[in-house]
């Protein structure tokens, strides 16, 4: 199994995901809201194990892509991914942070496809 993370505030988004990864050897590891006391698990060993880190667009009032720039200048070079209905919110912003970009609804074999290739 490879672990990865879903910062998605939405229960049933989180939900979907897994399933829809889990069978194809994939574990999430959800965090429901980007507050500090939820993004400590961050520096658990098991979280930073994981492969590769998805964020929703908006996390309840903190943007997906405001996150990834945190983490961004904490040192954290694994893959980053937004994920959201929306458009393609902002592609310089998202070369900048080195953040890819997948649209809803989800192609969940794509995406395990994706996930092996960076792992």
């Amino acid at each position: 199994m490879v672990d990865v993370i879903y910062i998605e505030d939405e229960e049933t988004e989180a939900l979907l995901f897994q399933i829809g990864l889990a069978p194809r050897g994939i574990n999430v590891l959800h965090i429901p809201d980007a507050q500090p006391d939820s993004l400590n698990v961050l520096n658990t060993p098991v979280y930073q194990a994981a492969r590769v880190l998805f964020f929703d667009l908006w996390i309840g009032a903190v943007s997906g892509m405001e996150l990834a720039r945190s983490l961004r200048m904490r040192g954290d070079e694994r893959p980053f991914f937004l994920v959201t209905a929306a458009g393609n919110p902002n592609p310089a912003l998202l070369r900048q942070l080195r953040l890819g970009f997948l649209q809803k609804p989800l192609d969940f074999g794509q995406v395990a496809d994706l996930i092996f290739s960076l792992a």
